[in-house]
């Protein structure tokens, strides 16, 4: 009996989108450009340096960029630029949960207190919903 192999979405590939999930480049997003061997690779991308990084500090994604290996940075921007990346990746529902963070993170005490009184209010609706319901 021939096993077929488990379906992924995201390869580790060169032009694969990818996420720096750990470190100073925390949450920026880069283009795998090379693989330089099976625990690093070469990234780059608008809003993070060129270098090499570990697979474990890094989350590939589903989007993929055309591109050819280790292209200058550029290239790889106007690539970027024309593919709409950024774009790309804040559709997708990992991209806007990082969005709410970063607004959330951004927030003055003044709307951190409005949030808790909205939600105050929508969590007492909720349970009076629930309550009817029950009864």
């Amino acid at each position: 009996s021939t096993e077929k192999m488990p379906s992924r979405e995201a390869f580790i590939e060169i032009g694969r989108l990818v996420c720096i999930n750990y470190g100073k480049d925390s949450g920026k997003l880069g283009v795998i450009l090379d693989i330089c061997d099976t625990m690093t690779a070469l990234v780059d991308g608008p809003n993070l340096k060129r270098g090499i990084y570990n697979f474990r500090r890094m989350a590939v994604t589903g989007i993929k960029l055309p591109i050819s290996k280790s292209v200058k940075s550029t290239t790889l921007y106007k690539a970027w630029e024309a593919a709409d990346l950024d774009g790309q990746f804040g559709k997708t529902s990992w991209g806007q949960k990082l969005a709410r963070q970063e607004r959330r993170k951004n927030l003055t005490d003044f709307e951190r207190f409005k949030v808790k009184v909205l939600k105050a209010k929508k969590n007492k609706i909720i349970k009076s919903k629930l309550k009817e319901l029950k009864n």
